[in-house]
């Protein structure tokens, strides 16, 4: 052990002479020291430790711990994760077309795109993912399986899982495919004039040409085509090149989209604007909610920045950050954030601050004090460390708390899940509903089935059980509170029925997405949108869409 102790050493300082350059004598003694700190222990533990320990598993587990407390975007990938890491990107390379989501430790797909592997094998929305390519994933992080999709075009991966419903596994073999540019854009006229584009992902290469494609597109196929909703609401980003190339559609040649500065003050990258915009003069509206994040916030941002046009609905997630992956040797990488990215007036949109403590703490939002103050193009004011904030910021009607609990154990998911297995064919998305009859099989549902809805109430008779328990008077109020339980779950169904309305509305749009995909699911509920309609006021008035940027 003695030996693997100075081939440690050895290694470590081999790394710092990397460091002479940009850190300090006193930097270097510490780095020193510490390293010599860390082998030690390894030593120990490896030689005395009361159970044998194995020593790349534990040196694993360290390099993780160190490198979550900086930041969730910063980690380690191991030898065996290489392949899979360096095919991360969507534009790198392949995958099957999937979002997934985690349900009681469970991997089950969310959603599937239309055409691409996944839909074509019989994978459908519900399915348990259980391994990929002979992996178990119990030990895994949602991250580590969705790249575990990934790979080159054209490469196969195994997936074994169990149907919707069934108790039985299956395997189906995929081949990995690209996802295209219009796999994640939707573009249709909301009426004569207002034309509309959704953009889900900027992940997919070329989607900055598709995206302005798909606007010429619409003025070329309607003569009365004069505005444009621009729709980023929940896309979480992608590709830094393609946000700045959908930017440019409406922002002039040669202006500063991003300014990317990292720990050295030297290292400060200007992303410009290439070319002539398509369509400088349209008037326009940007929709945005919680889940735009990355380049969509830095597209929202800029034409925000430029007063180019209205954003519209709520404030961006605030990731400003920007990752990079280094070889560290042994074939092995390390992923982290070396910069952070500032949009044209100056501010960064990250909105978190990750730094010391925070995954014993809670990541903390960054304080108004601390918020700087910064000015568009026409001189209104604007902030950084908040994210993207709306100019107009639209309350969209919320859910009832007993909606939320459905949505929350998964029950309108499922019972569209159910209904799909039922079901052969709906009618179009602009004329399916809900009817008295389905919304009764979805009461029969949650009756029926394992949705544990949860209310306030509940959670107090729950104390009560335990405090009287405690306090030796439970046998006597026993069938009180029991009494006030049955009442409360009898009690379920009619609030159910009380907001019939609200919860036939997201079972519309759920089931809509089994049969017709996000497009179909997309079309139906543009008619019901809050932010929609504001972009129509909006462009009703163009007095008041020139007042608020200023010009």
């Amino acid at each position: 052990m003695k030996k693997l102790k100075y081939i440690f050493l050895f290694v470590a300082l081999a790394g710092l002479v990397a460091f002479t350059g940009k850190n300090t004598e006193s930097n270097l003694f510490k780095l020193g020291k510490n390293m010599e700190l860390l082998a030690n222990v390894y030593k120990e533990l490896n030689e005395t430790y009361v159970d044998e320990v194995e020593p790349a598993g534990l040196m694993r587990i360290g390099l993780n711990a160190m490198l979550k407390k900086l930041d969730p975007y910063t980690n380690y990938i191991s030898e065996a994760q290489i392949e899979d890491a360096r095919l991360r990107k969507f534009a790198s390379g392949g995958d099957i077309g999937v979002s997934l989501m985690q349900e009681d430790e469970r991997i089950i797909i969310k959603s599937i795109l239309e055409g691409l592997p996944a839909d074509s094998s019989g994978l459908k929305q519900g399915d348990e993912i259980i391994s990929i390519d002979g992996k178990s994933l119990s030990e895994h992080s949602m991250e580590d399986i969705e790249v575990f999709l990934k790979g080159q075009p054209d490469t196969e991966v195994i997936i074994d899982f169990i149907p919707f419903g069934k108790e039985s596994s299956k395997s189906v073999s995929l081949q990995r495919a690209v996802i295209k540019p219009k796999d994640v854009t939707f573009s249709k006229m909301l009426n004569d004039s207002i034309g509309y584009v959704k953009l889900t992902t900027f992940l997919a290469r070329g989607c900055g040409s598709f995206v302005n494609t798909e606007i010429t597109k619409l003025q070329t196929e309607n003569e009365n085509f004069k505005y444009l909703v621009f729709d980023l609401r929940s896309n979480p980003g992608g590709l830094l090149d393609e946000s700045i190339l959908v930017s440019n559609i409406f922002i002039p040649k040669d202006e500063i989209a991003v300014v990317t500065k990292g720990r050295d003050p030297e290292e400060v990258r200007e992303l410009k604007t290439p070319r002539d915009p398509t369509f400088p003069d349209i008037p326009l509206v940007v929709l945005t909610n919680a889940n735009s994040a990355s380049a969509s916030e830095i597209v929202s941002g800029t034409i925000q920045d430029f007063d180019r046009g209205v954003v519209i609905g709520d404030r961006t997630y605030g990731k400003g950050l920007v990752q990079q992956t280094k070889d560290i040797g042994f074939n092995s990488k390390v992923k982290l954030t070396i910069a952070k990215y500032y949009i044209n007036s100056g501010r960064c949109v990250q909105a978190v601050d990750y730094y010391g403590d925070y995954t014993d703490k809670g990541a903390k939002q960054i304080p108004d004090s601390l918020k700087n103050e910064f000015r568009t193009k026409n001189g209104r004011i604007v902030f950084d460390n908040s994210g993207v904030a709306p100019d107009i910021d639209v309350d969209d009607l919320k859910n009832s708390p007993l909606t939320e609990e459905l949505i929350k154990e998964n029950a309108i998911f499922n019972f569209a899940n159910q209904f799909k297995t039922q079901t052969d064919s709906i009618e179009a998305p602009l004329e399916f509903e809900i009817s008295d009859a389905v919304f009764e099989d979805f009461l029969s549902y949650v009756t029926t089935s394992k949705v544990d809805i949860k209310f306030d109430t509940e959670t107090i008779i729950k104390d009560l059980q335990e405090s009287t328990k405690d306090e030796n008077y439970y046998d006597s109020v026993k069938d009180d509170l029991l009494a006030l339980q049955n009442k409360l779950n009898s009690y379920k169904n009619e609030d159910i029925r009380q907001y019939k309305d609200e919860i036939k509305g997201l079972l519309k749009y759920e089931i809509l997405e089994r049969f017709y995909y996000d497009k179909g699911r997309l079309e139906a509920s543009l008619n019901d949108d809050p932010d929609i309609q504001e972009a129509f006021s909006l462009f009703g008035d163009m007095n008041r869409y020139n007042e608020i940027l200023g010009n």
